[in-house]
Formats: structure tokens, C-alpha cells, sequence
């Protein structure tokens, strides 16, 4: 069974790929309003040095080598200032980069979804989910393959109105929304869905619906299944 995760649009990908690797800039490293803030303290740092920076500035320097002369060599002893400031200036764009990522890829995963849904998270459902249970998927080691245990699992009853198809957008409405809030959310700390690095997916079992989270992270899996296990009765 093959997982789907949730991605952060195309401006997403082309904030990956177009900016460097800044420690504390990707989208993940922190939620939107702390990009913000901190897109604004570096503009702030910007700012104090460019105001120390004096392009006119002039400090010369001789050096003298023994036989070969003194030389004489010009510089601005200011320089330094207009590099620092420029490179936060550029922090503060990537910052806001990494903001307009979470919030852009927040609304394209919600859009259409009811405030109810939004807000609810699924597994707050719990008189309709039918069973709980860990995750496993058979791996390969040496020249066989073992059954590692990836995350957990929930089954839900059959909904009115309900696909899988949607459900699986509630679900990744949900991680988007995680994401953008620095999977800081301890309203739901409950749901497996506001941690860190995980994957879900949604599908129908015929008479109902499950849904699968699972990470490639061991802390995080124990986490899944700790959150997951307590909402329901566990399948035998």
C-alpha cells in the first residue's frame, strides 16, 4: 500500500529549489507567524547595519616589506556593515518565503472544505471509528523481507455523504494546516495528524473508511500510535 502526503503547491517547490538552504528558513523549520517575526527581525538587523554602512568612508593602510617598498592600499572600513545588512535582507526574504509557502499551500489544501471540517479534526470522530490498529509494511533485509511497523491506522463507519476522495482532503487540508501552524496545535494534541513528518491516506474499505498515518521517523511512529490507539477499540 502505497502512502500519499501532503506537498506545498508549486510555490512550495520553487521556494525548495530557488532559494538556499538558510538554517530556519525552509517552511518547516517553524510556523508562519514565526517566519514573519522573524522575517521582520531580520529586516530589522538590515536596517542597523545599512545605517552604519558610510559608502564614502576611506581608511588607508601602508605596508612595508623590508627592500620592496612600502605600499599603500585603500579601503572602506565600513564595508563589512553592507554585507551583513545585505545578507539579512535576504534572511527576511526567505522568511517570508517560507510564510507565503505554509499560507499558500494552506489554502489550496482547504479550499472548499466547510469550517467544521477545517477545524475538526477527523479523528475527533470517535463514536464512528470502528477499529484502531498499527501499521505495518513488509521491508526488505538480506534476501527476505520483515514487517516494519510504520504508524497506525483507523476505521471508520460509513459516513452519509461521505468519499474517500474528500475524506482525503480533510486529511490533507489538516497537514497543511499543521504545517502553517509550526505543528504547534496542543487543542489537538490528540490527533496524529498535527505531528511533524507524517503521511496519511484516506480510502474506502467497502463499509467504511480508514485512514493511514504513518512516518519514516521511529519517534514519530511511536507517537502515531500512541495518539491513534487511545481514540477507539483496538482491532484483534
Amino acid at each position: 500500500m502505497k502512502l500519499s502526503h501532503i506537498t506545498l503547491a508549486a510555490c512550495y517547490s520553487a521556494f525548495m529549489f530557488g532559494c538556499a538552504a538558510d538554517p530556519g528558513t525552509q517552511p518547516h523549520d517553524m510556523s508562519q507567524a514565526q517566519h514573519e517575526a522573524m522575517a521582520k527581525q531580520e529586516d530589522q538587523s538590515s536596517e542597523a547595519h545599512a545605517a552604519q554602512h558610510d559608502p564614502n568612508a576611506k581608511q588607508t593602510r601602508t605596508t612595508c616589506q623590508g627592500k620592496a617598498g612600502c605600499w599603500t592600499s585603500t579601503s572602506n572600513p565600513t564595508a563589512q556593515h553592507a554585507a551583513d545588512a545585505e545578507k539579512h535582507r535576504e534572511l527576511a526574504k526567505k522568511h517570508r518565503a517560507a510564510s507565503a509557502a505554509l499560507a499558500n499551500a494552506e489554502a489550496s489544501a482547504c479550499v472548499g472544505i466547510s469550517d467544521d471540517d477545517r477545524d475538526i479534526s477527523p479523528f475527533d470522530h470517535r463514536d464512528d471509528i470502528v477499529s484502531v490498529a498499527p501499521y505495518s509494511e513488509n521491508v526488505n533485509l538480506g534476501r527476505g523481507t520483515v514487517a516494519k511497523e510504520l504508524g497506525a491506522a483507523a476505521v471508520f463507519r460509513a459516513v452519509p455523504g461521505m468519499t474517500a476522495e474528500w475524506l482525503q482532503r480533510v486529511v490533507d487540508c489538516h497537514l497543511a494546516r499543521a504545517a502553517a501552524s509550526g505543528f504547534d496545535m496542543p487543542e489537538m494534541d490528540y490527533c496524529p495528524l498535527e505531528l511533524k513528518g507524517v503521511k496519511a491516506k484516506a480510502a474506502s474499505t467497502g463499509n467504511g473508511f480508514s485512514i493511514t498515518v504513518t512516518s519514516d521517523d521511529e519517534k514519530t511512529v511511536e507517537q502515531i500510535k500512541s495518539r491513534m490507539l487511545a481514540l477507539g477499540p483496538v482491532a484483534k
